[in-house]
């Protein structure tokens, strides 16, 4: 029986001639997809879970404070961010995950500082200029995790030394007045 096609041509060094193979090209396309997939994957896990909890903009618009939720180790994280717009804010300071919460944002008059109230109780003020942290204090003495009573409604002086707030229970109404001195 007689059999009838095209034989491959013989190799330059006398063995047998290379196998032409389909696909060779595909599989590190492939490989290169699975990686461009994987890092767009890992961006938006990251990036996507970004948002802007509370934004406040200082007298005058002459800047902005916003407390910007994220992941990070501990899970979810929130950074305090200050500066003149949204786009050249910096991160002042960032929170240690789910130990701590900021839920207030508050400008002196003149748009010069600004503070952040952490879990209801304490105050952290900054520079807005130049984003320095000028200390914390505690509003409210705390009296577990979570605290019974919480810090709302925080306002400075007209002159900026002295902060006013509500003292109010976590679970029920009964507001009190509180007040403080700030540093200058």
């Amino acid at each position: 029986m007689s059999a009838e096609g095209n034989l491959p041509a013989p190799s330059p060094s006398g063995g047998p001639a290379p196998r032409a193979t389909r696909g060779g090209a595909l599989v590190p396309i492939l490989i290169g997809a699975f990686v461009v997939a994987a890092v767009g994957f890992g961006a938006g896990y990251v990036l996507g879970a970004r948002t802007i909890v509370r934004l406040v903009y200082a007298p005058g618009k002459s800047g902005v404070a916003y407390i910007l939720n994220g992941r990070c180790a501990a899970g979810t994280c929130q950074t305090l961010w200050v500066g003149r717009d949204i786009r050249s804010a910096r991160g002042v300071e960032t929170l240690s995950g789910q130990a701590e919460e900021a839920d207030e944002i508050a400008w002196t008059p003149d748009g010069a500082r600004v503070a952040c109230i952490v879990n209801g109780y304490q105050l952290r003020l900054f520079d807005a200029g130049t984003g320095a942290n000028l200390g914390a204090t505690t509003l409210i003495e705390p009296d577990g995790s979570p605290t019974s009573r919480l810090a709302r409604g925080v306002t400075f002086s007209n002159n900026g030394v002295a902060l006013t707030f509500d003292d109010c229970p976590r679970d029920h109404s009964g507001c009190r007045p509180g007040m403080i001195a700030i540093k200058h």
